[in-house]
């Protein structure tokens, strides 16, 4: 039986499947899994930047990061479910790396890529990704 694409549990090769079709269908090119002197979940190849998007569940490894600008990529997203993971790892990169890589490096809740309906009412939560970075733009549902 062939082996599905992307690494780690269910969980992480689902979100890497749903975090490259969510930039394919923007016209940017996806990777998932692509070596680049090393693995990244997802490598996108933006107009002018590569980014690598690392879905972490975990503290653990996160200051691998630093080798995504060593090898050539222009920023790296940190994406957690976790809000508490996030800024856990958003303080130990900051305290371990360069400033001029931790300016780089962006951190993101799932759901800040993903908003849904409020469970108290219809409203749907802003898109922080898309209000922060300019050419990434709502998928064909508004999200």
């Amino acid at each position: 039986m062939a082996r599905e694409k992307g690494k780690g549990g269910l969980m992480h090769r689902s979100l890497q499947k749903r975090f490259a079709s969510y930039f394919i269908k923007q016209g940017k090119v996806a990777v998932i899994e692509p070596y680049i002197g090393r693995n990244t979940d997802v490598l996108i190849f933006d107009a002018d930047k590569t980014i690598c998007l690392e879905i972490q569940f975990s503290e653990k490894n996160c200051l691998q990061v630093k080798n995504n600008f060593e090898l050539g990529c222009t920023e790296t997203w940190v994406i957690c479910e976790s809000p508490n993971i996030l800024n856990n790892i958003r303080n130990k990169i900051k305290t371990n790396l360069e400033k001029t890589l931790f300016e780089k490096t962006k951190f993101y809740l799932i759901k800040d890529f993903f908003p849904r309906a409020n469970k108290n009412n219809s409203r749907i939560s802003r898109n922080k990704v898309v209000e922060e970075n300019i050419g990434i733009k709502p998928n064909s549902e508004g999200r």
